[in-house]
């Protein structure tokens, strides 16, 4: 043993004084002749598909001309995704050709694959080009293969976005594994689908997103049939009037429902943390036991008609209680007035908020103008109330655009508003800021019952994503400044005037100085 002991450093000091592609050569060849080489197939079965996930199906496939024992392989790839969603700018020969090469291409591949272990199937094509005995195969393909996750994206014609009248039909009962269900994650862009109450093998989807989906029957009945339920985004969808559940998902963590054409909304949501909703006008929405929601997006984008608009800016106070846990609330609206007229006192709340934001510490408005005269309209000054109602807020996000062609600044001094003090707000942000009366009001109002107030900063541009060509227009840059210095001054905090990041001014007065 000690003489095997010798003969192995010898032979290792050797290897030490060897180059290094001579000494890799070596141990290359010793593998071989000890038996002790990697070869995939040595895998076990559950693994291999995880080594092929990180090629694509490409260079997957290329793996099938290394060996012999590899061939089939690629047959075994989880994940399969189709994409012919390119520019249809040439002629109609080669759409065809493309389209033929597409539905060849992705023939060929679901006819030589196995089928097992099968994770994503995805596809990603015009409707127009697609035929429905054509999508009904694969379909049946991946329900056949128990995929986990079905992503069908088929782009409408041209420009037009939404359901058409003549979309192709998603067969829902192909999924209906009963016994074994499989199905996780169910992403449908532009199809119709016929769901009802008894439909089956939904036990275990997690994830289910409707873009733009024709839905012919009971929507209702199957998100009953959905338990594990966790993710759930209708978006642009016809054939729902209500969203009204009266089971609990006690699994729903995320809620978007945009676009839709419904009167109300009614879940039992006990564990939602976050919340979208984008429609034109304000509807009654209940989410009961809403205790853990984190996050919540609201967006109104139809024009608000004049006698709205003193609720406009409180409706997420006093339309949605179910709200009220919500630690960061995002807010988008639009106020419109023809023929403004200042007003001395500010709103009045005719009646309290149904609830306290006790739990809100980040509030974010998107505020969308449609006024002639912005000097003359005070109906932002409402938040200088409403923000009485989130007494443990520290950062207050406020982006205004101003639809006017041609404003001036005020030139008066800000008037502070009657508002509650804060405690907690250290961070206040305005974008779109022009030094419009209602602006000026406003902030100075924060700027004195601000206690803690960290960080101000004011910024001439737009924020919010709309053409900016005859937004906030015709106020110099150099008097938002002025009037930045001498706010300053008088009540000794820190003013920063932001327009690009590279260019910044602040003005600030130290409080020893006043």
């Amino acid at each position: 043993m000690e003489s095997l002991s010798v003969l192995q450093q010898q032979q290792q000091r050797r290897m030490e004084g060897e180059p290094a592609s001579k000494r890799s050569r070596l141990e290359h060849h010793r593998g071989f002749s000890d038996g002790s080489s990697f070869h995939m197939e040595d895998l076990p079965e559950e693994i291999q598909p995880l080594v092929l996930s990180l090629l694509s199906l490409k260079e997957a496939a290329r793996t099938s001309l290394v060996s012999k024992n590899w061939r089939k392989l690629w047959t075994r790839y989880p994940n399969l995704c189709f994409d012919g969603s390119k520019d249809e700018s040439a002629d109609m020969a080669s759409v065809k050709i493309e389209r033929a090469k597409f539905i060849e291409t992705a023939n060929s591949i679901i006819k030589q694959h196995s089928g097992i272990g099968l994770n994503k199937f995805s596809v990603r094509w015009y409707s127009h080009l697609m035929e429905s005995d054509i999508l009904n195969r694969w379909i049946c393909f991946a329900a056949a293969s128990k995929a986990k996750i079905i992503d069908l994206n088929l782009w409408p014609q041209g420009n037009h976005v939404g359901p058409t009248k003549q979309v192709l039909h998603f067969p829902l009962e192909a999924l209906g594994a009963q016994d074994h269900p499989f199905i996780q994650c169910l992403f449908l862009t532009n199809v119709s689908i016929k769901p009802h109450s008894d439909i089956c093998g939904f036990t275990k989807l997690r994830s289910l997103h409707l873009h733009c989906i024709q839905i012919i029957g009971d929507l209702l009945g199957l998100l009953l049939n959905c338990p594990s339920l966790e993710d759930l985004e209708v978006i642009a969808c016809s054939g729902v009037t209500d969203l009204n559940i009266p089971h609990q998902l006690d699994k729903l963590r995320h809620l978007v429902i945009s676009n839709m054409r419904i009167q109300m909304v009614e879940l039992h949501v006990p564990n939602l943390s976050r919340f979208g909703y984008n429609g034109g006008t304000a509807i009654p929405i209940v989410l009961h036991g809403c205790s853990k929601l984190q996050k919540a997006t609201l967006t109104f984008h139809r024009t608000w008609l004049e006698e709205d608009n003193n609720k406009v800016l409180g409706h997420v106070f006093h339309g949605i209680p179910s709200i009220s846990a919500v630690k960061v609330l995002h807010v988008h609206a639009s106020m419109h007035t023809n023929y403004p007229v200042w007003s001395s006192q500010v709103h009045t709340l005719t009646t309290r908020p149904a609830c306290m934001f006790l739990n809100l510490r980040h509030l974010t408005y998107e505020i969308l103008f449609f006024t002639k005269a912005p000097n003359r309209y005070s109906g932002i000054l409402q938040l200088s109330q409403y923000l009485a109602f989130a007494p443990q807020l520290e950062t207050l996000e406020l982006h205004m655009a101003y639809h006017v062609s041609v404003s001036r600044c005020w030139h008066g001094e800000g008037v502070s508003y009657s508002m509650h003090r804060h405690d907690h707000l250290k961070t206040v942000y305005m974008s779109g800021f022009r030094c419009f009366r209602a602006q000026v009001a406003l902030l100075c109002s924060i700027l004195e019952m601000g206690a803690v107030l960290e960080q101000v900063t004011i910024e001439p541009m737009v924020r919010i994503p709309y053409s900016c060509d005859l937004l906030n227009l015709g106020i110099p840059r150099d008097k938002i400044c002025e009037w930045a210095h001498r706010t300053s001054e008088r009540f000794g905090k820190v003013i920063t005037v932001a327009e690009r990041p590279e260019q910044r001014c602040s003005y600030a007065i130290s409080v020893e100085r006043l």
